[in-house]
């Protein structure tokens, strides 16, 4: 056998790299995630999306060592097991006895708006019935609500999986803003449980509202994506609308990242919470009190963190700069020859 054919069946024989194999991996794991979206549609279900975005992660720890595998799950678990025992705890605020907030909220939204509910006034104007299609209807913009609306269930995990391969000591900043918004949330749906507008107008307190926030997957013809949503919906607190854990989670990212932006990208990253507002507003699943209330509740968590966190560098850089003696008093050792 020549030199080089032995070189061809060395080089054909040869293990696949792990690299080369964490590349394979990734590109299989996209191909399955984008069918089950495309099938199924987006994962709202906590678990279930958490589990994909650690079957993604997990991929980079292939070939690396138990460490690597170790560490992704010592870092993730304790944040996961946090926003699932708040699930759980939103899904109980409603049973403690504390009266749900439902024809009052609905009538200071009225007076505030003089007489007029923001959402009756948007759905009658741009409601699936409103003459820019058949009767019923959905137009294409609802496309836009229903991406802006599920996006919330997607933007905090990828965003948290990006800062853990990328910035570790970010990923614990932005994990813990996340927790704090959730704690803040949970704590005012047990104090003050409050109906949406569509639960109030299926029991008659106000105008008809629909909920409109999963009517955008039928415009393309995902009617099971839409289905998966419903069920995603039905598990949750139905009277935990204040404060809008919708709006705050999108403010939040906002005020996260604008220290570290241009000009331009805050622009476009102010339009995120907007949006967010506007079509909850429109959907049905929050009022505009609630919406004001989310941008509240991030601005608190922000704040507290920011000072708590403004305390403890002080605290550090006077532990570890020593003092300077002042000129009044002379350096140690001086004068010793007098």
């Amino acid at each position: 056998m020549s030199v080089q054919a032995s070189t061809d069946v060395l080089v054909a024989t040869r293990p696949l790299s792990w690299p080369r194999i964490r590349a394979c991996l990734a590109a299989a794991y996209g191909v399955v995630l984008v069918i089950f979206v495309l099938t199924e549609g987006v994962p709202t279900e906590r678990l279930a999306l958490f589990a994909w975005v650690l079957a993604g992660l997990s991929i980079g720890c292939v070939g690396r060592g138990w460490r690597a595998m170790a560490g992704l799950v010592l870092d993730w678990l304790p944040f996961i097991g946090i926003l699932v025992l708040y699930d759980l705890t939103r899904g109980l605020a409603d049973t403690l006895g504390m009266p749900v907030h439902m024809k009052d909220l609905a009538d200071l939204e009225s007076t505030l708006f003089g007489g007029t509910l923001p959402t009756v006034w948007l759905q009658d104007r741009l409601g699936p019935s409103d003459g820019w299609g058949a009767a019923g209807d959905a137009a294409w913009w609802h496309v836009v609500v229903t991406g802006v609306y599920v996006s919330h269930f997607l933007v905090t995990p990828i965003i948290a999986a990006v800062l853990w391969l990328r910035n570790r000591q970010r990923w614990i900043s932005f994990t813990t803003h996340v927790v704090g918004v959730a704690l803040l949330g949970v704590t005012t749906y047990i104090l003050v449980p409050a109906a949406p507008p569509w639960y109030a107008a299926n029991r008659g307190v106000i105008p008809d509202v629909d909920r409109l926030s999963g009517l955008g997957w039928e415009v393309i013809g995902l009617d099971r994506a839409g289905a998966l949503l419903d069920q995603g919906q039905a598990k949750v607190n139905l009277v935990a609308a204040i404060p809008s854990l919708h709006t705050a989670f999108a403010v939040l990212v906002f005020l996260f990242f604008w220290p570290v932006i241009s000009r331009a990208a805050r622009v476009v990253l102010a339009l995120y919470p907007l949006m967010m507002g506007l079509i909850l507003v429109y959907s049905g699943e929050h009022y505009v009190i609630d919406v004001l209330l989310g941008l509240v509740c991030a601005g608190i968590v922000a704040a507290i963190i920011a000072l708590i966190t403004g305390a403890w560098q002080r605290h550090r850089h006077t532990a570890v700069v020593p003092s300077r003696p002042s000129a009044q008093q002379p350096l140690v050792g001086a004068g010793a020859a007098d």
